[in-house]
């Protein structure tokens, strides 16, 4: 080599070893550990379970209280104000101690399903610039447009982590800059050490997560297989629920052997791409075996009608009755009124609650056996199921003005229905699994999920300022002399 271009490579050495120097040690000061997390859901739109597990992998750079509010409004609401208002009214600890601006370490996603609008405000120590705001609340809004809400919430809080206080060396001028003076290699290093260590993250949190599920059903175990072994074998629903008990035991020391498999792997093998996802398949798999057995325990007490059988049928007709009352919800909403479908849960209401409570007092005077009381449950859930698909035709029908649309409001529906979680204890629905019972909750959730599709394929379909409304950051008149940092947009 000749000597200026050993000399150059000196130099390069020098700089890789002086960044990596600066960088590398700071990796670990990239994840603030105090964070912490507050959903408000008026709207009543997000998987909040969900929402704070998969929140909790995300890391500010800086301690920041992060502030998720849904509300449902109007389309030409100002959402600034809105959020403001209720700030001022509800929370006056998000309002800094002068009343002039959001208060430091905050951060707030604001959320309004229904008016189709996004805002993300900051405390002074938390604000980022306009293009910053316009890039969170666009990383959001895809999911959005589907009515994928907790989906565009998580994207949304994701990219606020990445961008709020974001030290120099993790700006895209710096990255830049070192990729024009040769040392985009640097970048790329980063980048693979923050996705394995990401990795482990995952991985650590969904082996937790099912280790967790995995102890609950190790200490039932010993009463789980009590009762498979008391499960009446005339019984249809014991025969079916003995069957996955079979499958049950085989599951469970697979899941041990799997869980001393996932423990044993090395810091290396945690951060290869499929190990997050072998832990949550093990995760998964331990939280329906804690499901299962629960509604094991129940069917033995109540089919042989032990001690605790009043216990366990409460747990089969309590759903039920919820189910029930939900239907008034349905039924006031103005676009349903006067459709035959409406007129149908409403005599289906009236009768179903008073049917329930006489299986109960038929168990009790033991003129019904629990099986026939099961067999009747299933019959009132079946029939609620039906008329609701009747009515989700009835209510699509209206609304739709397309097949297109049509076709989109079914999606939406039967997605919803799909994805709807068992209730833990529940017999039929352990026995069915999920999708074979439809409810009003979760068919409210998906009716509102297909409007809001069609609403989003319209404005998009109208070229309207709809889907790209540019920003809004004051807080008009009603903000008084406010100031803090923040803005909205439609999408």
């Amino acid at each position: 080599m000749s000597r200026p271009a050993a000399r150059a490579g000196s130099v390069l050495a020098g700089v890789l070893l002086f960044i990596l120097s600066i960088v590398v040690p700071s990796l670990g000061a990239m994840a603030a550990a105090d964070d912490d997390l507050v959903i408000i859901d008026t709207a009543g739109r997000l998987d909040v379970p969900r929402l704070e597990q998969e929140l909790s992998g995300v890391d500010f750079y800086e301690p920041t209280t992060v502030v998720i509010y849904t509300y449902s409004g109007e389309y030409d609401d100002k959402m600034n104000e809105k959020v403001l208002e209720y700030a001022r009214t509800e929370h006056p600890e998000w309002i800094s101690a002068d009343g002039q601006k959001w208060a430091d370490g905050l951060f707030i996603f604001a959320l309004d399903p229904d008016g189709r609008q996004v805002g993300t405000y900051f405390g002074d120590d938390r604000t980022v610039s306009l293009d910053d705001q316009t890039s969170i609340q666009d990383a959001a809004k895809d999911d959005f447009r589907a009515a994928f809400w907790t989906d565009g919430i998580i994207a949304g809080v994701t990219k606020a982590a990445s961008l709020i206080n974001r030290p120099w060396y993790a700006s895209p001028a710096f990255i830049g800059t070192t990729a024009v003076a040769g040392v985009a290699g640097i970048g790329t290093w980063i980048g693979i050490v923050a996705v394995r260590a990401s990795r482990r993250e995952k991985f650590a949190r969904e082996l937790t997560r099912g280790g967790e599920h995995l102890t609950a059903v190790t200490m039932d175990l010993d009463m789980t297989e009590l009762s498979a072994r008391t499960l009446p074998r005339e019984s249809s629903f014991a025969q079916r629920l003995e069957q996955r008990f079979h499958d049950f035991s085989g599951r469970y020391y697979g899941a041990v052997e799997e869980q001393q498999r996932l423990q044993a792997l090395s810091k290396r093998e945690r951060s290869r791409s499929g190990s997050p996802e072998q832990a949550r398949k093990f995760a998964d798999e331990a939280a329906e075996m804690d499901f299962v057995d629960d509604a094991i325990v129940n069917a033995a007490a109540l089919l042989t009608r032990s001690a605790t059988w009043e216990r366990a049928w409460a747990a089969q007709a309590e759903p039920v009755r919820e189910d029930v009352r939900a239907i008034s919800a349905l039924t006031a909403d103005p676009a349903a009124q006067g459709s035959a479908s409406v007129q149908a849960l409403e005599s289906f209401q009236a009768s179903a609650d008073s049917e329930i409570e006489k299986l109960g007092a038929g168990l009790r005077a033991q003129t019904i056996t629990p099986e026939a009381a099961l067999e009747a449950l299933e019959s009132l859930r079946a029939e609620l199921s039906r008329l609701l698909r009747e009515h989700s035709r009835a209510l699509i029908e209206v609304y739709a003005k397309t097949n297109e649309e049509r076709q989109a409001m079914e999606a939406a529906m039967e997605r919803e229905r799909r994805s709807a979680q068992p209730r833990s204890g529940v017999i039929l629905d352990t026995v069915y699994g999920p999708g074979q019972f439809w409810n009003p909750v979760v068919f409210g959730a998906g009716y509102s999920a297909g409007v809001s599709r069609v609403e989003s394929d319209r404005a998009a379909a109208a070229s309207s300022s709809f889907s790209s409304g540019g920003s809004s950051t004051g807080y008009g008149s009603s903000g008084g002399s406010f100031s803090g940092s923040g803005s909205s947009s439609h999408f």
